[in-house]
């Protein structure tokens, strides 16, 4: 015992007279455990940067049903004439500008109109080159006046004629825009392409999908429910020889009687009746002894099919 506290005595008095000794002694067991515990990150580096908390992402989605449009036809226009701009086009465009686009743009072109308050962002201020998402080219202009821009103020303005989107663009561009930059040739035969402006078009009338979705239930649901009378209207009346006569022609008598309140063809005359049950038979809810009927049966099946 008294040994080892000599020893340790010795041991001690070392350290004091050379401190770097006890860092010798040390180092090799530090060096020791930065390499486990480095090994251990490296082995487990996967966990470490997983991110355990999920990130928040907002949802952005705006699910917008149609709009009620009435149908209409767009007049065509030559596109390359209108894109210089003349007197009485000019003049056009000013009236449309005061009438549809003052309110909210200022008659001065520089934004702040009466009808500008509260909506964010703040309508175009025509006079500065800054900001403009479409561009400034009569194409550019012609464009936003046809789409709109979404997530702001600034609506479609397609129920104006072409002309008189055009007549509006050369307003703006020759009364507020500096220097405005002309278009291409090839940025007018696109516009041309992308919305027919030489040809014209037909725009069909547009109803939101709920109310559509609403119309086509209502149909087949009267559909639906005048199949079952008419089969129910058969069945009750199975003594009828041309009620049997039907029964026996039919593989399933509700998808043919289906099939015959689909069509309005075959009650033209009693050949169409024939053609009708023969060309999809098995398919149509008729079977293969339609093929069998007399022109006596065909004919009493015809007067049949058309009072009920």
């Amino acid at each position: 015992m008294d040994e080892i506290k000599k020893i340790f005595a010795e041991f001690i008095a070392k350290i004091k007279e050379n401190p770097g000794t006890l860092f010798g002694l040390l180092y090799p067991y530090f060096l020791i455990a930065i390499v486990i515990v480095g090994l251990y990150y490296v082995a487990n580096i996967g966990n470490v940067a997983i991110n355990k908390t999920p990130g928040f992402v907002p949802d952005t989605t705006v699910i917008k049903d149609l709009s009620i449009q009435d149908a209409r036809t767009v007049p065509p226009i030559d596109i390359f004439k209108m894109s210089e701009p003349t007197p009485e086009l000019i003049q056009k465009g000013k009236e449309l500008y005061n009438k549809t686009c003052a309110s909210c743009h200022n008659e001065t072109g520089a934004g702040g109109g009466p009808a500008s308050v509260g909506l964010n962002p703040a309508p175009r201020n025509f006079t500065s080159p800054d900001g403009w998402i479409n561009g400034r080219t009569l194409s550019s202009i012609y464009t936003t006046l046809e789409e709109g821009i979404q997530g702001s103020a600034m609506i479609s303005y397609n129920f104006l004629t072409p002309e008189e989107r055009v007549g509006l663009a050369q307003y703006i561009r020759t009364e507020f825009i500096k220097d405005p930059p002309k278009d291409s040739k090839n940025d007018l035969e696109a516009l041309n392409q992308l919305y027919n402006l030489s040809k014209g078009m037909k725009v069909p009338a547009q109803i939101p999908v709920s109310a559509a979705m609403k119309i086509v239930i209502s149909e087949a649901n009267q559909k639906t429910k005048k199949m079952n009378d008419v089969v129910t209207q058969i069945n009750d009346n199975r003594t009828n020889p041309s009620s049997q006569l039907f029964i026996y022609i039919c593989k399933d008598e509700k998808l043919a009687v289906s099939s015959l309140i689909n069509s309005s063809e075959w009650k033209q005359s009693e050949n169409n009746l024939m053609n009708f049950m023969t060309i999809n038979v098995n398919q149509n809810g008729f079977n293969g002894r339609v093929f069998d009927l007399s022109n006596s049966e065909l004919n009493e099946l015809y007067n049949y099919l058309k009072k009920i």
